[in-house]
């Protein structure tokens, strides 16, 4: 995700995913209460290398401890119905975290049969002010 304008980001790790499928995940802290953004690159393959085409939605992981990932508070997010551009990063904001606070985040995808792949590496970040 990137600056928008009229709003001061900063972004504070930038963590590739190899679990699934090559993505990225990108956690910016953004410049009023408790919230960290959340985005990511969406998996285009399945780890055996074929085309990923039924993703349904995606499951962030966030806790203030290390994994997040499996265990840790969820956020769903659906997917989208059309297939983006490959540069076309999917974004999440949450919120009502503790300012300051070092968050541990990690991503699933939940394809239409409800199945869930694997965590993503973790990225991490500290709660900022929106």
């Amino acid at each position: 995700m990137g600056l928008m304008p009229g709003r001061l980001c900063q972004f504070q790790r930038r963590t590739v995913i190899s679990s699934l499928t090559a993505a990225a995940l990108i956690l910016g802290g953004c410049a009023a209460r408790g919230v960290l953004d959340v985005s990511f690159l969406p998996p285009t393959t399945n780890t055996d290398g074929s085309p990923l085409t039924d993703v349904a939605s995606y499951r962030i992981y966030y806790s203030t401890t290390n994994p997040p990932c499996p265990g840790g508070q969820m956020v769903a997010a659906a997917a989208p119905k059309k297939q983006l551009p490959p540069d076309q990063p999917l974004g999440v904001r949450l919120t009502g975290l503790t300012l300051g606070t070092l968050y541990f985040v990690a991503v699933t995808a939940v394809n239409s049969r409800g199945m869930e792949s694997s965590c993503t590496k973790t990225a991490n970040a500290r709660a900022r002010r929106p």
